[in-house]
């Protein structure tokens, strides 16, 4: 916390502005518990302001009908980290590869990110005729302030995708993450 920030919580407040705070410590915090449309919002953790958006990790985890899981792209989960580090599993074998991604790679998926993060807890969730059952593909990005939110979510419900915020903007970015996925997740996985 700023210097200038601690100073003026030690002053006398107005109990005006007391109960004001407190009105929006509670709408603050009510996008965690809030149900839009039947839907639980889809995060985790506490609710951050705009300025401690940073991210930590983004991750993608399918499933797929008639396949076997060793032969099925991202099964087991594929982690990018801010770093450009990603992790490739574990599988149930416990088997997982790991590489890092270029640094036009990183720039670009930090772009992406930095479109919509900012406001992502405080956006709905809506959900879109798509996909087949027994087909699964979820996006989730981990925050540094604890949040989790599961931006992109097919087959989390059947026949549908669902998406948290801009619907371009998810694409855009699943479709990037997807896109890397198949370039370093090894297929088919690694048995030891």
């Amino acid at each position: 916390m700023p210097e200038r920030a601690a100073s003026a919580v030690t002053k006398p407040v107005p109990a005006a502005r007391v109960a004001a705070s407190r009105v929006l410590v509670v709408l603050v915090g009510a996008p965690i518990l809030m149900m839009l449309a039947g839907e639980p919002l889809a995060t985790w953790g506490p609710a951050a302001s705009p300025s401690s958006a940073s991210w930590l990790s983004l991750r993608e985890e399918t499933r797929c009908e008639a396949m076997l899981d060793d032969y099925c792209l991202g099964r087991y989960g594929f982690t990018v980290n801010d770093d450009g580090s990603f992790i490739a599993g574990p599988s149930p074998r416990g088997t997982r590869t790991g590489g890092r991604i270029t640094p036009q790679e990183l720039k670009r998926l930090r772009e992406l990110i930095a479109q919509f993060s900012a406001t992502i807890s405080t956006e709905s969730r809506a959900c879109e005729p798509e996909g087949l059952p027994g087909i699964k593909d979820q996006v989730e990005i981990t925050f540094s302030d604890g949040r989790v939110v599961l931006i992109y979510d097919l087959g989390g419900r059947i026949g549908q995708a669902c998406y948290v915020g801009s619907r371009d903007r998810v694409r855009d970015l699943h479709q990037y993450l997807h896109g890397l996925l198949a370039e370093y997740y090894p297929v088919p996985f690694p048995t030891h």
